[in-house]
């Protein structure tokens, strides 16, 4: 199993000016730790203020680390423009000599492709065309692509660091988007609210499409973790923070009864408890528990990789999480989790 740390975005005790340096001191702690990669979400508008340029601060992560990668997780793609992108997406993997990851998604706020003045319903299709024409902006070569959505002449330099291009991760769970992963991603990587027996489900079907096309497939999980003496030192340090941010993901629409059927069970904060969400999406506990949790999930999923993310805006703190993030590293990543057959 390999791993990733998915950074925090915002801390509501903390400035967005120390919080970014407490993000690059994470990430650094992250390399030393043994994980290969780190992660950024991509988010906007949210109250108070929050890391809003994952690619921005990743070039600082870069700048401060030696092997570790970086990558969003994931990108609303048709919020960018593609040249734009490929431009940006270059420099990462330039100055970072070949540690960059591009992750891509279709979006999901409403009020985010408002503020950006794109056409949601298109969504989509935009995400589509804009990896199209990533795929020609990494080939060195001059051309022209006229879609219905981006006309373009472009002959754009230099070529990738890594080749042919950086390797593109990409999130979705609908048959469309698994569809989309299959043909144009290196890793599926599945989002933090699907459960691991849905996400084994999904798998599933995502490595039949790739098969189809004969393209390599691979999985990876985003889920929520912490490690401590045992579990129920991790709900009462870490559990209500990594609640709270599903509270939220439940207030904007993301969890959906066609694969989370108790959602019209639950009717107000009481009967939206750590129990409910727990299962499948939190991989908490001391070393055995941890380790029993994983060989668990690469059963139900073939999983190869896992994105995790220990802090969230409320908690716990930069201390906690640092020695959380080592521990983790000593604890789990030294020793590995055998893998199932």
């Amino acid at each position: 199993m390999r791993f990733g740390l998915v950074l925090p975005i915002q801390s509501q005790h903390e400035s967005l000016e120390k919080l970014i340096d407490q993000i690059v001191a994470e990430a650094i702690a992250a390399e030393e730790a043994g994980f290969e990669a780190c992660f950024l979400p991509e988010f906007h508008q949210a109250r108070g203020g929050a890391v809003v340029s994952p690619h921005i601060i990743g070039a600082a992560i870069l700048r401060s680390t030696q092997r570790l990668r970086f990558g969003a997780a994931v990108l609303a793609a048709p919020l960018h423009h593609p040249v734009r992108l490929a431009e940006e997406i270059l420099m990462l993997d330039w100055m970072s000599k070949g540690r960059v990851i591009v992750g891509l998604g279709i979006g999901h706020q409403v009020l985010d492709f408002q503020a950006f003045g794109v056409n949601r319903e298109l969504r989509g299709d935009l995400t589509e065309e804009i990896i199209e024409v990533l795929s020609q902006c990494f080939s060195g070569e001059a051309f022209r692509h006229d879609g219905p959505h981006f006309k373009i002449a472009a002959h754009i330099t230099p070529l990738p660091y890594q080749l042919p291009r950086p390797p593109i991760w990409m999130g979705a769970h609908s048959r469309r988007g698994l569809q989309r992963a299959a043909r144009w991603s290196d890793l599926w990587l599945s989002d933090p609210q699907r459960d691991t027996a849905t996400c084994g489900k999904l798998a599933n079907y995502y490595r039949e499409e790739a098969a189809r096309l004969q393209r390599p497939a691979a999985v990876g999980l985003f889920r929520e973790a912490w490690i401590g003496d045992d579990k129920r030192d991790c709900e009462s340090q870490w559990g209500q923070h990594a609640l709270a941010i599903h509270r939220l993901y439940y207030n904007v629409g993301v969890y959906r009864k066609v694969f989370e059927p108790w959602v019209d069970e639950v009717h107000n904060r009481a009967d939206f408890t750590f129990d409910r969400l727990a299962p499948g999406r939190f991989l908490y506990g001391n070393q055995a528990d941890i380790r029993d949790t994983i060989t668990e999930w690469q059963a139900q999923t073939g999983c190869e990789f896992l994105a995790l993310r220990m802090r969230h805006p409320g908690g716990p703190g930069h201390s906690a999480t640092l020695e959380a993030i080592k521990r983790f590293g000593s604890e789990i990543i030294a020793t590995p989790t055998r893998t199932t057959s």
